[in-house]
């Protein structure tokens, strides 16, 4: 990919028809050391930028950065309920990005090397990053947000551009204006270096060298980056949503019966036998409606029985793209068109690699025999019908601290190796995971795959599986992201050696997890809601978004104590009327896991979030409640006795749990040993080198603060905890 980025910004910059002559000044610039081992000096920057000036004069250099991609993603994708509509819009998003976009750079391949020879650092994740002329740069900008509008009518964009130098490409902004001896310099100042501390994350009365290296490690190609995402979020806040997103619906218009929220354009003709199943309801559409279950229907590989029907009822003027090609129709028929290598598609391959493996090390997905015939499902109702229970498990997943990863990128190609790395282990710890837990499912006479893949960036994730296999899946991806060997010589992490010591001590945790084996530079966390088939999607998006968030500042928590793992928040959620409000609000009134309550030393009835390590332990300790068939009575009778339990005082529930297992232990032994052994001996504080003073199932905080509990968690997941799948 060197040879690939260098030529493209040698072909920007050249004048005339012989870009190969500057790519040995680029490569120069970008990649040879510049003062052999030790850091660049004012005066090695001053020399380099007199021979690119010798090369390049009268600022020949003239290069841009340009930065753009799709916002406010959620509200455009789950705008609808339905699942063909929530598929339709992600896939069109994801086309946009990786098809419609570097097309504007000439790119018209998807592989990594090909699109970095046009200048397109990635292309992937919602957004793009790619090399230009500094006087095409505006157009291109503004190419980027037209294009969503052709495309989608209602989704928001935003793309910026920031003009650099050759030389910025390596040591970020300005290095000729401030470099080294300028920050030492200031540094001897308090004033100043009050000022600059901040923003080199440093106590102002760090030494003067521990800031150089500080300035140092910041003055790269990931410092333009960090720019331009500033100005793309101050743009996305500024700027207003597209003209199309919001037309007049008049007294006389046809509301659209998918949004709800504009006229309709299109009307479905009278029924006939055509009539495909999953349309007998849709009575009308918005054109921007209209592109969602068409695309929808392409992904989910209905073409051309449905399709087909789609485009005679919908196939006039107001369903055709703006210029971008001939008809929707070409479009679906295109068999080079990169849109048909759906989320579906990759899966399909993978299951196939999978079947050219040994059995012994083929996953549970890929042995089962129609595996490769099974189709995507139609609804989250065939999703929910692989689990015990009519339920669904929404997973939302993010990765810790990437973007200061990212900002300490030195190049442009080590930017776009590190983005291309980074995709690849996300897409395989999600199959891994996916294969994992789940087989295909025979649903309405129909052989499916019981989840939904919404989308997959860079280091995000968003999935509908079955709900008693969501905490199992979400746990499986967990650990194969963080212990994915790319990973570890991405980030240089260290392999081995590590001390797990948050508050699981157990030992029950599968042997598949060797969470001992790695200690994570990056990290992902995931909010993981299980609900009702029933249940409004864009409801649990809310909710599994703040999960998530929760999730974060678990894992910023546990940095700051060590402790490099993902976390996990997750709810199950019985009933909509549940949460009302939010799952703070929520647990505040029924958890005391508030901050009124924790200022007060209040018990805190519950132990999230997790790592992935705990969660493991959790899932384990379920299980063999399960197994040694624990009354769920005495389960709900104990979360019902912790519920009762007030002010500081933990002695009642817990001597009410000792009762109870001292009366099982007469009666039967194996499950009061059960509780000894996942309970009481598992969980511990954290940190701590055994068992903390207990009264189980309360813990010490690890800050020492009052106490939590995992009881009424271990509750909650009781009924959503499926087996674990036999090996071979």
């Amino acid at each position: 990919m060197t040879d690939a980025l260098a030529a493209a910004i040698a072909d920007v910059l050249s004048a005339d028809d012989e870009p190969t002559r500057l790519i040995p000044l680029v490569e120069r610039v970008l990649y040879h050391p510049l003062a052999g081992d030790r850091p660049p000096a004012h005066s090695d920057l001053v020399a380099l930028q007199a021979e690119i000036d010798a090369v390049l004069p009268n600022g020949g250099d003239r290069l841009a950065l340009v930065y753009g991609g799709a916002t406010r993603v959620k509200d455009y994708v789950f705008e609808a309920p339905k699942l063909p509509e929530i598929r339709g819009a992600s896939a069109l998003l994801d086309w946009v990005n990786e098809v419609a976009l570097p097309d504007l750079w000439y790119a018209t391949s998807l592989d990594p090397a090909a699109l970095a020879g046009r200048g397109v650092i990635f292309a992937s994740g919602g957004a793009l990053l790619a090399l230009a002329h500094r006087d095409q740069a505006p157009m291109l900008a503004s190419q980027i947000e037209r294009r969503y509008a052709e495309w989608t009518l209602t989704a928001n964009s935003v793309a910026v551009w920031e003009p650099v130098t050759l030389l910025e490409l390596r040591y970020g902004r300005a290095p000729l204006r401030f470099w080294v001896e300028d920050l030492r310099a200031a540094w001897a100042d308090p004033a100043r270096r009050a000022l600059l501390a901040p923003a080199l994350g440093l106590d102002p009365a760090a030494a003067a060298d521990v800031a150089a290296h500080a300035f140092l490690t910041r003055k790269t190609f990931g410092e333009l980056v960090g720019t331009l995402a500033a100005r793309f979020y101050r743009r996305r806040d500024e700027r207003p949503s597209p003209p199309t997103a919001t037309p007049a619906l008049l007294s006389w218009s046809v509301r659209c019966a998918s949004s709800g929220a504009r006229p309709a354009v299109v009307r479905r003709p009278p029924r006939t036998d055509e009539d495909p199943v999953g349309f007998s309801s849709l009575q009308a559409l918005s054109a921007a409606s209209a592109r969602k279950r068409f695309v929808g229907q392409v992904t989910k590989r209905d073409h051309p029985t449905e399709t087909g029907w789609f485009l005679r009822a919908f196939g006039d003027e107001r369903f055709e793209p703006v210029g971008a090609v001939d008809s929707w129709q070409t479009w679906r028929d295109d068999e080079a068109n990169p849109h048909r290598r759906s989320w579906e598609q990759q899966w399909d391959e993978y299951l196939a690699a999978q079947r050219r493996l040994p059995v012994a090390q083929q996953l549970p997905y890929a042995r089962a025999r129609d595996a490769l015939r099974a189709l995507p499902a139609r609804d989250v109702q065939e999703i929910a019908a692989a689990a015990s229970r009519p339920y669904i498990g929404l997973i939302y997943a993010d990765g810790n601290r990437v973007g200061r990863f990212f900002a300490e990128q030195t190049t442009p190609n080590a930017y776009a190796i590190a983005s291309q790395t980074l995709r690849d282990l996300t897409r395989r710890a999600v199959f891994h995971g996916l294969a994992s837990h789940l087989a295909p499912h025979k649903a309405d006479g129909r052989l499916v795959h019981p989840f939904e893949i919404l989308t997959i960036g860079g280091d995000d994730l968003l999935l509908i599986v079955p709900g008693d296999r969501a905490l199992d899946i979400a746990l499986a991806i967990g650990y194969a992201f963080e212990s994915d060997p790319s990973l570890l010589v991405l980030a240089s992490a260290q392999q081995g050696g590590r001390t797990v010591a948050d508050r699981y001590r157990g030992s029950a945790i599968p042997a598949a997890y060797d969470f001992a084996a790695y200690n994570p530079q990056l990290s992902l966390s995931a909010g993981v809601i299980i609900a009702q088939q029933t249940a409004p999607i864009f409801f649990l998006r809310d909710l599994v978004e703040e999960l998530l968030k929760r999730a974060k500042a678990g894992a910023r928590a546990n940095a700051a104590r060590g402790d490099g793992s993902g976390t996990v928040d997750f709810m199950a959620l019985k009933s909509i009327t549940m949460v009302t409000d939010s799952v703070s609000a929520f647990r505040a009134a029924a958890l005391g896991d508030g901050p009124e309550q924790a200022a007060a030393g209040l018990p805190r009835r519950t132990a999230r979030p997790y790592t992935w390590h705990e969660l493991a332990g959790l899932l384990a300790a379920a299980r063999a409640l399960n197994q040694a068939d624990m009354p769920r009575s005495q389960l709900y009778r104990l979360n019902d006795v912790l519920a009762t339990d007030s002010g500081n005082s933990v002695l009642a529930s817990s001597l009410e749990y000792l009762y109870t297992r001292s009366r099982l232990d007469r009666a039967r032994r194996e499950q009061a040993g059960q509780l000894v052994q996942h309970i009481e001996l598992a969980w511990t504080p954290a940190g701590s080198a055994g068992p903390g003073p207990g009264a189980p199932p309360w813990l010490r905080r690890a800050d020492g603060q009052g106490w939590e509990t995992i009881w009424p968690d271990l509750v909650e997941i009781y009924d959503f905890v499926a087996d674990l799948p036999a090996t071979p």
